[in-house]
């Protein structure tokens, strides 16, 4: 039994059946690597079986306190069923990227049974003309929920379930697994409410040095080029649960070759600057440009080397004023660095567990309740007073010719949640050979979403064309 952290509670709190926190990756994969060149349902299910101690957290479902008074705990899933979490289905004709898009939004848009191990896995056959791959070549789509997986857990539970090579096979466990006996109900609610009372002492302390981290944090945001507050745009609307997802793929050599010849900038703020102006133009085709920087919020790992498979969500966030309102590309480079830097230093002042910790100082039994109070009134009021304008992510990849089932994978994308206020997400990661970045948003905030992907094309062409000519 381990009890989650308040961040992965506060994933259940906010939780409304229009905004699942939901994590997903669309990984699209070529059979000629695997034995025999074909991939059977029951392959794939033999081959996760082989791997799942890899990834415990898998195989464990949440359980709830009685009565909410203490964050639920994880514990093994005594009717794990592999056949529940992974599903087979077919590509609806065109069978094309457009469809394979539709089809991964509707599926990213469904909530997921809480009580059940916080994952699913789709196999997602007949892709007949995706980007060029073979007529045969197969996805998948893997969806994590966010109380059980950050950006970083989640990628490392994926990476668990891959191979370095076509006919890799993993270590057996030492022993066969068998399920822990979760606690009893009315043992586990006395604890509870001893802890919610020990909790309620043990703040008094850290509520001070909470507030002295606070207060370096907001001198350090004195001059920050974000501001205190987000400019209006579309992307504050109501969020609902039609999601719309895309994504575009960059020759990660042609973009590291143009980062060599721009002076090395950070590559975060290189995927800003071509964001912000893929933004700038999208805006602007609206007339809804603001006339100031949108504000991106940016996730930051905090977590220790080598914990990443814990699951859980060990994350905090700095805020990037990302210049969509210069329109010269290498004087909006200069301006995210600079509140780039901006954004870091705030950060390191708050402390890399200044949320968590935040979240922690209040027990459960209440902190629960304030939070779906909260988020229910988030999305009845107008967003006038945003933090930010849309979220920016960077999910590493190991390196490498990566497998599943024995099947190379072709191309790689994710995706991430919406919120109230926050109906635009980034998610930018890829290969040894690519580097993509991914859109996740709803069919009411952005309809058009493949005009904003050839926006991202757009500006990347932009910077790039700057590049070629030398200018700086």
């Amino acid at each position: 039994m381990k009890r989650i952290e308040a961040t992965d509670a506060a994933f259940l709190d906010v939780e409304r059946p229009n905004t699942p926190p939901l994590i997903g990756a669309l990984i699209v994969l070529d059979p000629a690597t695997a034995p025999g060149s074909f991939v059977r349902h029951r392959d794939i299910l033999s081959y996760l079986d082989r791997r799942l101690h890899l990834a415990p957290n898998l195989r464990k479902r949440l359980m709830f306190s009685p009565l909410k008074l203490d964050e639920p705990v994880l514990v093994d899933d005594e009717n794990f069923d592999l056949e529940f979490h992974v599903r087979h289905i077919g590509l609806p004709r065109p069978r094309d990227r457009r469809q394979l898009g539709i089809l991964a939004a509707r599926l990213m848009s469904r909530p997921m049974d809480v009580h059940r191990p916080l994952w699913e896995l789709y196999v997602i056959e007949g892709l007949e003309d995706v980007d060029g791959v073979p007529a045969d070549a197969f996805a998948i789509l893997i969806k994590l929920h966010h109380a059980a997986f950050d950006g970083a857990a989640g990628a490392a539970a994926i990476w668990a379930l891959m191979q370095a090579a076509p006919d890799a096979e993993p270590e057996p466990p030492a022993q066969p697994w068998v399920p822990e006996r979760a606690p009893g109900v009315a043992q586990w609610a006395v604890g509870a409410m001893f802890a919610n009372a020990r909790q309620w002492v043990e703040n008094a302390a850290a509520l001070t040095t909470l507030g002295e981290r606070a207060v370096r944090g907001a001198l350090a945001a004195r001059d920050d080029p974000a501001g205190l507050t987000a400019p209006r745009t579309r992307f504050q609307a109501a969020v609902s649960s039609h999601r719309v997802l895309d994504w575009v793929i960059f020759p990660l050599s042609e973009f590291k070759a143009m980062r060599a010849r721009l002076g090395r900038p950070k590559m975060n703020d290189l995927v800003l600057t071509i964001i912000a102006g893929a933004l700038r133009r999208y805006l602007e085709r609206h007339g809804e440009n603001p006339g100031r920087s949108l504000v991106a919020m940016c996730p930051i790992n905090v977590r220790g080397a080598g914990d990443a498979l814990e699951g859980g969500n060990k994350v905090t966030a700095m805020r990037v004023a990302i210049g969509t309102d210069i329109a010269d590309p290498v004087e909006r480079l200069a301006a995210i660095q600079r509140s780039s830097m901006q954004g870091k230093e705030q950060a390191e002042q708050l402390g890399g567990t200044f949320f968590a910790d935040l979240l922690a100082l209040t027990p459960y039994a209440v902190r629960g309740r304030v939070m779906r109070g909260v988020t229910a009134a988030a999305e009845r009021t107008d967003q006038r007073f945003a933090m930010a304008n849309l979220v920016v992510t960077n999910v590493p990849n190991p390196p490498g010719d990566w497998y599943f089932a024995g099947s190379k994978f072709l191309a790689y994308a994710a995706f991430g949640p919406m919120s109230p206020g926050l109906g635009l997400f980034h998610v930018v990661t890829g290969m040894d050979w690519e580097m993509s970045i991914s859109v996740t948003s709803t069919r009411e905030i952005m309809p058009d979403i493949a005009d904003y992907i050839d926006d991202l094309r757009a500006s990347y062409e932009e910077v790039r064309a700057i590049d070629l000519m030398g200018d700086s």
